[in-house]
């Protein structure tokens, strides 16, 4: 072990004694979900206003679809070679500049709105600049949190993150985006770029050196390619989470071909306009703060295969009832149900990987797991654009139903076995 390996947080979340703070989480674990959760405000104010920023600049679905899918796009280039670099570079600072780079680009952007010098492409652009620097941060902030919360603390952590950014990503963000862009255009973005900031803020206050161990094999182009196949022999030999890779591509899929055009739908189907919108989103952040409040129970109790199986199931069901529901007010139940799922197989599949990665190789194999993911994304919003524009919206909302059923066939009837996340919980 080198002498910066020593000074490393350990995987158990010690830089040094870490004194308990709330809830029997570190002080260092509270800055980092502050963080998460004040920028996580602004992205909220984005989810609905960066839609309604593409239609106000165009009606073509393709596109409209293409700036959903923008901003997972990057995970196709980037993410292998983030991950590691994640793993060799602290991550702590890693958080810093993404989060800084994230402030700059939207302040441009409402910039240019406001100077009404902006346009479809450009928005392109930068929510695809957004989501390469995006990758720096979720790769890093994933690797972070074991350290800071603890292995056996990682599902109350997780669950933690998953509500704040429930309550102000979905369910505050949403409605007050969609509001603030009726006043100015520019005002989402804005105000984004100040949320990015006080997140910097907060995590400079983070103590300690989060940079693992590293190889002793030398630096370098060949020796970051060695670093990143070792990751993916990693996520290929692990039973669990190639199962759980596998299973998130279609949901990945799915869930980006039904919402690639859900603004279309509530605006053709539902009648609404963007006040309306905003409503629904914030009825999906209902389901998903109840997701949040019962993944942790659940997740004790109940095996994690079934969890996992039956959240997908739901989410499936949802989107191909959405299909023939004419009341808005019956698509802001199913989207709530959705969110209610959807959260509770991101604290479950989260934890699992969380607690079956070795330190050294997290950020590999998070890059490597999130590449599928998140690569996923753009394909399936694409593919929403193209059914919708050849055989009508209903059309992407029942391919995305499709989808998220084969996924939870694959882990229903998969033999991995689950479950490591809730032996590890106190």
């Amino acid at each position: 072990m080198t002498q910066e390996s020593a000074l490393a947080p350990r995987r158990d979340g010690s830089a040094g004694a870490r004194r308990p703070g709330p809830m029997g989480l570190s002080r260092d674990f509270w800055l980092v979900w502050t963080a998460a959760a004040v920028s996580g405000l602004g992205d909220g104010l984005e989810l609905s206003a960066f839609p309604l920023l593409a239609t106000h600049w165009t009606r073509d679905p393709v596109l409209v679809s293409a700036a959903a899918a923008a901003t997972e796009a990057p995970w196709l280039v980037l993410g292998l070679l983030v991950g590691g670099l994640v793993d060799r570079w602290d991550r702590r600072k890693v958080l810093l500049i993404a989060d800084s780079c994230r402030a700059l680009l939207v302040a441009a952007l409402a910039t240019a709105v406001a100077c009404d010098v902006g346009n479809i492409w450009l928005l392109l652009v930068v929510l695809f600049a957004l989501g390469s620097a995006q990758i720096f941060f979720d790769t890093s902030v994933q690797a972070v949190i074991p350290a800071v919360a603890g292995t056996g603390s990682l599902v109350r952590a997780n669950s933690l993150l998953h509500g704040s950014a429930t309550v102000l990503v979905q369910f505050a963000g949403p409605a007050a985006g969609a509001a603030l862009f009726a006043v100015a255009p520019w005002l989402p973005a804005g105000i984004d770029a100040v949320s990015y900031l006080l997140g910097v803020a907060l995590l400079a206050g983070v103590r300690g050196r989060f940079r693992p161990a590293r190889a002793s094999a030398p630096e370098g182009a060949a020796s970051l390619r060695h670093s990143v196949a070792e990751g993916l022999r990693w996520l290929r030999d692990d039973r669990v989470v190639r199962v759980l890779a596998l299973a998130t591509v279609l949901l990945g899929m799915g869930s980006a071909a039904a919402w690639g055009v859900m603004v279309l739908f509530a605006r053709h189907q539902w009648h609404l306009g963007g006040t309306g919108y905003g409503l629904l989103l914030t009825a999906s952040a209902v389901g998903s703060v109840a997701g949040s409040l019962v993944a942790a129970p659940l997740a004790r109790r109940l095996p994690h295969r079934l969890l996992l199986a039956g959240s997908a199931a739901g989410s499936a069901t949802a989107f191909g009832l959405l299909t023939v529901a004419r009341p808005a007010a019956l698509a802001a139940a199913l989207l709530a149900v959705n969110g209610l799922m959807v959260v509770v197989w991101n604290v479950v599949t989260v934890s699992e990987r969380q607690a079956r990665i070795p330190d050294a190789l997290t950020g590999r194999v998070t890059a490597a797991y999130r590449v599928l993911a998140w690569g996923s994304m753009p394909v399936g919003g694409l593919l929403g654009g193209a059914l919708a524009s050849a055989l009508g919206l209903r059309a992407a909302l029942a391919a995305g139903a499709l989808l998220l059923a084969l996924a939870a066939l694959l882990v229903a009837t998969g033999r991995a076995p689950l479950g490591g996340g809730a032996r590890q919980e106190a």
